[in-house]
């Protein structure tokens, strides 16, 4: 089942060389951290001005959608897919 979320979320992210890898480690989603196991499709589009850098990441059964906005560096929590 998916359920929308559209939240702002603060990320613990690493960005690689130059700046031009950045993976996700962690997030913080209602007061609760998730520590990020893997990510499994990342992908990128211009939107105006902005860069906007998505990811799609597990933590154990559950699939996370999040996005990285380069223009305003706010990371969002689009969705998340819960099995079952």
């Amino acid at each position: 089942m998916v359920t929308e979320i559209n939240e702002t979320v603060k990320v613990g992210a690493i960005f690689g060389d130059n700046k031009k890898k950045l993976k996700p480690v962690w997030f913080v989603w209602s007061g609760r951290k998730h520590t990020i196991q893997e990510i499994t499709y990342v992908w990128s589009e211009r939107v105006g001005k902005a860069v906007i850098h998505y990811f799609t990441v597990t933590e154990g059964a559950n699939l996370f959608s999040l996005s990285y906005n380069a223009e305003t560096l706010l990371w969002t929590l689009h969705s998340i897919e819960t099995a079952g």
